[in-house]
């Protein structure tokens, strides 16, 4: 986290294959490559070896195709909305083990929407997802299955556009359909206790003396609060406001009257409040915690709707959602300034430690990441070793500023 959030955005990432956290980015690499790895394993059981599963006498072959084309699509989706390239490889597919034989970002997002797609056709066969796959409260009817895989493909095509330049080019057509089709509820995983379902990042970022409510989001919520805590021991801690205009700053944020960071880290890491919504889930990290909210869904819907030109209809969803029903915002109204400013809000305050990435990704494609911070993440250092490369890109840093791989633009 310090790494990554010094001011000015002077610290590139560091690749080094000897880097103390190296395994942040290597950890998240692997784990995904082995789901593909699974589900090529299944898939190469089942398509080329010809191998039926059956389940207490019933043929879930079919189920078992459709959940391993769904885990080729999201693992090979999260590597395209965080990575700048990946090896795209299945049961039918092989590649070379040399970074030249890395796609790019936006080859490995096509990929993922073809797998979703597939996942997506075989889910019409009736079948039930058990619980234990998906970490939910119950099983999965094969519709809720399907709502899961549209509202993903929304997602992976509407978060994948590394500045406001290919933003402009996204299918919201495509946004538009996948999300229509979307979950019509929170997806949920219920936390078992730190044992296999639990969101660690999330536990960090509520846990009192850890995580903070950067000033730009609470300024989101009550303007009269400063947007930046400036780098000086002089700089005044704010007053808590007795009306903030967004009913959230007091439901699902604390107050805190002063700072437990150390100063040598900088000052621009103070904040006066944390996040509370979810302390109750944190006590012992078990019950349900959404990985991806309906209000989520919800925004892609409006969004989509406000790029294809519907500014009416994409007013209709947010009015009708969190920014009026649990905000107690005014209603926006139909011009796209205003939509898209709205939808920014509700991602930053209502989706806090939800959506893995959301906030990064908004962020990124309205070329609002301070200039410096990395616009993705390089192939780790120790699998660039692997292929016995001894120098190891990256992306950070203010001269490297080039809205490509490294932001050129900055909301301050």
């Amino acid at each position: 986290m310090r790494d990554m959030s010094y001011e000015p955005r002077n610290n590139a990432w560091n690749n080094a294959p000897t880097y103390a956290n190296q395994a942040q980015t290597k950890s998240s690499y692997d784990r995904w490559y082995s789901a593909i790895g699974s589900a090529i394993d299944v898939l190469t059981a089942i398509d080329i070896q010809g191998m039926a599963i059956v389940v207490d006498g019933e043929d879930q072959t079919t189920r078992a195709k459709a959940f391993a084309k769904f885990g080729l699509g999201m693992a090979y989706g999260n590597l395209a909305l965080f990575f700048d390239r990946a090896h795209v490889v299945d049961e039918t597919v092989s590649a070379e083990g040399t970074i030249d034989s890395a796609v790019p970002y936006t080859d490995v997002a096509a990929a993922a929407i073809g797998y979703l797609q597939e996942a997506l056709a075989l889910s019409n066969s009736t079948f039930t997802i058990p619980a234990s796959w998906m970490g939910s409260a119950g099983d999965l009817s094969n519709s809720d299955f399907k709502k899961i895989i549209n509202t993903s493909m929304a997602r992976i095509l509407a978060y994948l556009p590394r500045n406001s330049a290919e933003l402009a080019g996204v299918d919201w057509n495509a946004v538009k359909a996948y999300a229509e089709a979307g979950i019509t509820a929170d997806w949920n995983i219920e936390m078992d206790g730190t044992s296999k379902w639990y969101f660690e990042s999330g536990d960090y970022l509520t846990y009192p003396g850890w995580g903070r409510v950067d000033m730009y989001v609470v300024n989101l919520m009550e303007p009269s609060l400063p947007q930046h805590w400036d780098d000086i021991p002089t700089f005044p801690h704010p007053a808590e406001p007795s009306d903030p205009m967004d009913d959230r700053l007091e439901s699902d944020f604390s107050y805190l009257a002063s700072n437990d960071f150390l100063a040598s880290r900088g000052y621009y890491h103070y904040s006066c409040y944390r996040f509370k919504r979810y302390d109750a889930q944190y006590v012992a990290a078990i019950g349900p915690k959404p990985t991806v909210m309906l209000a989520e869904n919800d925004m892609l819907r409006a969004e989509a709707l406000a790029r294809t030109g519907d500014l009416a209809g994409a007013a209709a969803i947010i009015n009708a959602g969190t920014r009026v029903t649990r905000g107690g915002l005014d209603p926006v109204a139909a011009n796209l300034t205003d939509i898209i400013n709205a939808i920014h809000h509700e991602r930053q305050v209502e989706m806090y430690t939800t959506g893995a990435g959301l906030q990064f990704f908004e962020m990124r494609k309205r070329d609002l990441l301070q200039e410096g911070t990395p616009l993705h993440l390089p192939v780790p250092g120790q699998t660039l070793q692997l292929f016995g490369l001894t120098t190891f890109y990256t992306f950070g840093t203010v001269a490297n500023a080039d809205g490509i791989g490294t932001s050129n633009g900055g909301w301050r």
